[in-house]
């Protein structure tokens, strides 16, 4: 298997940690040793439901997700963007007493081709985040099917932007916004965006809420974001830190997001 293929990055820490932190967050072995552990630990069972380009894809699905409402969490769809899988797990480690009584579907890592390989894509060259309006990618379809039976309440994606300058946010929502509160957060870890517009679209502190234009994304497909909403999750967050950052800073980044999110649903967990 080929090594991962690092990018440059700049303004980081040094030291042996971080740089094995750093090789280690491209390790797809690892990070499923860590969630098999962390579930056993949870009582709870890391399942597979798909094999692609050579890798296993997991979910962790807890008992309390029922029909109704819940929060869908992934990471690692772009598999150069690995502090999203990292933050993933830091959140469910801290959260581990209580995850059985969450109703939560967790998907740890989305491309592992990409993780491992420090690519954007999968080994086919496709963006997998542009293909949610069809079962035709076979991560995808594992994907619809494991979520099919339930519906969301919320929903968080998990990303990282190479030219942001601070963590934003990108919010689909029928219902208030929870955005503010989520970039408050996670703007204790890492400085918001400072950005009048990202990716050509107006951006207001930190937060971007999109018209919605579906011949747009007729033409670039489907996102895992706008899959979500359309299929009623009545609040979707993409959320983003800077590639450039520091690795520990962008992974605490996303578990305080992760945190801050399901702070501000409505369950009680006993």
């Amino acid at each position: 298997m080929m090594r991962p293929q690092v990018r440059p990055w700049r303004g980081v820490a040094e030291g042996a940690g971080f740089f094995f932190m750093h090789r280690s967050s491209h390790d797809y072995h690892y990070l499923t040793q860590r969630w098999r552990a962390l579930a056993r630990g949870a009582g709870l069972r890391l399942v597979l439901i798909a094999t692609v380009d050579g890798f296993p894809v997991y979910c962790l699905k807890s008992p309390a997700l029922g029909h109704g409402g819940g929060l869908y969490l992934s990471a690692g769809i772009h598999g150069d963007e690995s502090a999203s899988t990292e933050g993933l797990l830091a959140w469910a480690q801290r959260s581990q007493a209580q995850l059985r009584h969450l109703p939560v579907l967790v998907f740890p890592c989305l491309n592992p081709w990409g993780l491992v390989m420090n690519r954007r894509s999968d080994a086919g060259g496709n963006d997998v985040n542009r293909l949610f309006h069809s079962d035709q990618h076979p991560t995808v379809a594992a994907v619809r099917e494991t979520a099919g039976p339930h519906t969301f309440d919320s929903a968080m994606l998990l990303h990282e932007d190479y030219d942001a300058q601070g963590v934003y946010l990108y919010e689909l929502s029928k219902r208030a916004s929870v955005g503010e509160s989520i970039l408050s957060a996670a703007g204790a870890v890492l400085p918001k965006d400072p950005r009048p517009r990202v990716d050509g679209r107006r951006a207001r502190d930190g937060i971007l809420r999109p018209r919605l234009s579906l011949s747009r994304f007729a033409e670039i497909g489907h996102p895992e974001a706008l899959w979500l909403h359309l299929r009623g999750c009545a609040r979707s967050i993409t959320f983003e830190t800077p590639s450039e950052a520091s690795l520990e800073k962008r992974v605490e980044a996303h578990a305080v997001a992760v945190a801050r999110m399901v702070e501000l649903l409505p369950w009680s967990v006993s």
